[in-house]
């Protein structure tokens, strides 16, 4: 029985890191929560109770999983990501170590800066709008705050309002946005 139990939080905590897309989180035991005692027996002979459905949904609940943001000035913004190729492998990188772009205008509609290295392209068309996190010839990252049809590789998209997006994106001046990886407790 203790097998199973086992077997199950383990699968649980490898399905989460999964589901997330990222690594373990840096500098966390990725110990589970202890359950409370009471009820079946465990292999030491202590009384264990996993608390059933409630346990999971809490369990679930404080499994660590990591943000994606991208902050102007003081400004941050999460970024929901896309599930792909380019993106999972944006997020590896930046999980490893931040990375900081000097992006400028392009078009009135967009702001982009180089990578320092390429990512994988799925390049499709689409209509961008704003808030839309791209890759662009697999080494460009550009951040839309209008809009434009063309074939690209989707990224995410920010969590912000399209004022928001127009505020720090906007405009003809050069920003530097850096892009990071945080984790929930």
């Amino acid at each position: 029985m203790m097998k199973s139990i086992l077997l199950c939080v383990i699968t649980t905590v490898l399905a989460a890191f999964v589901i997330a897309g990222c690594e373990a989180a840096p500098g966390g035991s990725g110990a589970a929560p202890s359950p409370e005692t009471s009820g079946q027996t465990s292999a030491a002979g202590e009384s264990v109770d996993l608390g059933g459905e409630d346990y999971v949904d809490n369990y679930e609940d404080m499994t660590p999983s990591c943000i994606t943001v991208i902050r102007v000035g003081d400004m941050p913004f999460s970024v929901d990501m896309e599930s792909n190729r380019a993106a999972k492998e944006f997020v590896d990188k930046i999980n490893h170590e931040a990375l900081t772009v000097r992006m400028h205008d392009y078009g009135d509609f967009e702001k982009v800066g180089d990578l320092p290295w390429s990512l994988p392209t799925d390049d499709k068309e689409i209509t961008t709008r704003p808030g839309d996190l791209i890759l662009y010839q697999g080494n460009k990252i550009t951040v839309y705050y209008g809009e434009n049809t063309w074939n690209f590789t989707k990224l995410g998209h920010l969590n912000a309002t399209p004022e928001e997006i127009e505020e720090y994106f906007g405009g003809k001046d050069d920003i530097t946005a850096e892009f990071f990886v945080e984790w929930t407790e």
